[in-house]
């Protein structure tokens, strides 16, 4: 890839800066400790479901991060106010059609000692995360809670149905604060991965790491603690996510510095890089190498977040961030791990991003811009890799209506690193916590499925959808679950809508992907709710190779016979030109051709002929027949007996021998000439080892 020196104007809040500088970081190597076994099926029971909140709430005075965010949501509805800008959205045919929905779904919920099952009632905020595997258990976290359900039969896999971040940290009581939790799926060891921190003070500040022992995650897990103040010097651990490589689990965080202000308390993201194999193993520690102070030039980089594969497994390392707290800004910075070392670009997107304000409700006082259900900014949420480009999606500002919206990226290397984007807005609803999954059918397809969450002032907070296609064109908004009432646990100022949601392709299927979304209840109280959805494009390249005529010796013809591709076609017979051609021969059996067909979407699909020839047992089948000049008897024999071929005139008259040598066990070819014979009938009849096993006639032809 190259490295792209950039010119362009930062708004609002920095100068013109040429963005060339290079990238840096330090490392150093941890062991992380084995701390726990946790085995599921023996969790105590949770009677109560108890969990702790802190509700206080932040003013726009005050000196933390979200303080500082109130005042940039302030300055926002501001700016926005005399800067709408009338149409900046590129959803392009309007025709797309919806993701369909493809379950009834699910709700989390939690078996009491009594056998009574009730709802899981999310914490605050609600941290909604999931991963779906190939057998097909959806496992979600919720907050403090882990819930997973069988999508064949439709029940919770768990004997309580839900299991709590304590008890996975440890088998003993233990006191600590258990949250953010993400799980992702890793499709070719066929294991979870959940992890969550503990706590959010440098002396007790811990990052949970918990690997499934097998493809159940009612089996034991393997639980390995790292330090969330890695460098001693009074940080902790905050913002987590996760990636996989082949043989890595990367993992993400931010490093905090408590009871300061925002602009000095963010210490730098940081990156962590473990050995998968060894942790699934369940090895008493492993290698963990933390990669920190990643700077562009002299500043860190915030809020780092690694972008998964498409298909489950990314090939390399790459993170993504941006100016997260701008009202409008075109910067988006790029992260890549080459040969062991961090290097970071600065890239320019065609269209702005902004942090964005808090969404409505019905009992919203939209004077206030701090009031509402919290956005919180506009860092990356998700992203997902394909080798030829990175889609992404963050919260962000709808430059059109100055509603909370959705920013979909696209990064592209063919020409150097580029960077295209989308806002999806709505011009009377709020979306905010988008996440992106590959919804392709074909190798070549890059077709999504982006979730995220809605609300207005008349319609209460719900889970939605939409499918992009290959060619960037966005659909309709699906809803995929409405809610119940609005959404009241917080007292005053705004409610914790967030801060994530979980979507995952099935990796063994095509088109469908599943969805763990935020879901408001009539009690004014919020749980999750998953659901799975397919891709509304089946289009697919089927080819079929069909010979024209019965299969003959020699002189046979193929057609290639397509459906669901592009106008027009490309066809590439045995590796050779591209041609529109879709016929090809002659050839002769015992032969096997290939055709790749390509189409206009750059799609491809490679289909095969085997023109082997098996005639069955005591059979002898001829080619061509009637013969002009030469015939090819196709037979089997058993053993290495002497083959002896005679050809006979229709009276039973000994024409020729037409040769006599040792056979081979199996399939066996006779060629001969009738060029000479005058037009006619005549009988070529083997024999082996002097017993006759095969008559046929053939025809003599003009």
């Amino acid at each position: 890839m190259k490295t792209l020196g950039l010119v362009f104007l930062i708004t609002l809040y920095s100068n013109i800066t040429v963005l060339h500088a290079q990238g840096q970081s330090s490392k150093i190597t941890f062991s992380a400790r084995l701390v726990n076994i946790a085995e599921p099926q023996n969790f105590p029971e949770d009677a109560f479901g108890a969990q702790l909140f802190n509700l206080e709430m932040p003013t726009p005075d005050g000196l933390g991060y979200r303080s500082f965010l109130l005042q940039q949501k302030i300055k926002s509805k501001e700016y926005w106010l005399e800067n709408t800008i009338l149409s900046p959205r590129n959803n392009g045919e309007r025709s797309t059609p919806q993701p369909i929905i493809n379950s009834e779904g699910f709700i989390p919920t939690r078996k009491l000692s009594n056998g009574n099952i009730q709802t899981l009632i999310a914490g605050i905020p609600s941290d909604n995360t999931c991963a779906v595997s190939n057998d097909g258990i959806m496992l979600v976290g919720i907050n403090s809670h882990v819930y997973a359900y069988n999508i064949h039969t439709n029940e919770p896999v768990f004997e309580n149905h839900n299991i709590t971040l304590t008890n996975m940290f440890s088998s003993t009581p233990t006191l600590g604060s258990f949250y953010d939790p993400k799980i992702i799926y890793d499709p070719k060891r066929d294991r979870f991965i959940l992890t969550f921190l503990k706590d959010s003070s440098p002396a007790n500040s811990r990052i949970i790491m918990c690997f499934s022992s097998t493809n159940n995650p009612a089996d034991p897990w393997y639980v390995y603690e790292l330090p969330g103040n890695p460098l001693n010097n009074n940080r902790w651990t905050d913002f987590p996510c996760l990636s996989i490589t082949e043989e890595k689990v990367y993992y993400t965080a931010n490093l905090i510095i408590p009871n300061v202000s925002w602009q000095v308390g963010f210490d730098g993201s940081v990156i962590w890089e473990m050995d998968k194999d060894a942790a699934f193993a369940g090895a008493a520690d492993i290698n963990a190498t933390l990669y920190y102070d990643i700077k562009f030039g002299e500043t860190f980089v915030r809020n780092l977040h690694p972008v998964n594969g498409a298909d489950g497994t990314a090939h390399e390392l790459v993170c993504l961030s941006n100016r997260n707290f701008d009202i409008t800004n075109d910067t988006i910075f790029y992260v890549h791990f080459v040969d062991g070392e961090l290097n970071v670009q600065a890239l320019k997107t065609d269209v702005n991003y902004g942090v964005p304000p808090n969404a409505r409700q019905s009992d919203t006082n939209t004077d206030d811009p701090t009031m509402g259900l919290q956005t919180n900014d506009a860092r990356p949420l998700a992203g997902i890799m394909f080798d030829d480009e990175i889609q992404f999606v963050c919260n962000s500002v709808d430059p059109s209506t100055g509603f909370s919206a959705i920013y979909h990226g696209r990064i592209t290397w063919a020409d150097g690193l580029q960077v295209t984007g989308n806002i999806i807005g709505d011009d009377t609803r709020d979306f905010a916590y988008p996440n992106i999954a590959w919804s392709g059918n074909e190798d070549c397809d890059r077709e999504v499925i982006i979730n995220f969450l809605y609300s207005s002032p008349t319609i209460f907070p719900g889970a939605a959808a939409v499918f992009v296609d290959n060619d960037r064109n966005t659909s309709d908004v699906l809803v995929i679950k409405e809610g119940e009432n609005i959404v009241d646990r917080l007292p005053g100022g705004y409610e914790r809508w967030g801060d994530y949601t979980g979507l995952q392709r099935k990796f063994d299927e095509t088109g469908i992907v599943y969805s763990f979304t935020y879901h408001a209840l009539a009690d004014k109280r919020n749980t999750g709710f998953g659901i799975a959805l397919l891709s509304p494009d089946s289009s697919k390249i089927v080819a079929t190779l069909d010979i024209n005529n019965p299969l003959q010796v020699c002189g046979n013809y193929l057609t290639a016979n397509v459906s669901g591709a592009m106008l027009p076609l490309q066809f590439i017979w045995n590796n050779g030109e591209a041609t529109s051609n879709n016929t090809f021969g002659p050839f002769c059996v015992n032969e096997e051709i290939t055709c790749t067909i390509n189409d206009a979407r750059g799609c491809s699909e490679t289909v095969r002929f085997n023109a082997a020839f098996n005639p069955p047992a005591g059979d002898m089948v001829i080619f061509p027949n009637p013969a002009p000049d030469y015939a090819v008897a196709l037979f089997q024999v058993e053993g290495t007996p002497i083959i002896k071929a005679n050809l006979y005139d229709n009276a039973g008259n000994l024409i020729a021998t037409l040769l006599e040598q040792p056979a081979t066990n199996g399939l066996n070819q006779l060629v001969f000439s009738m060029a000479t014979l005058a037009q006619g009938s005549y009988h070529l009849v083997i024999f082996a080892d002097g017993k006759k096993i095969h008559q046929e006639k053939v025809l003599k032809a003009n």
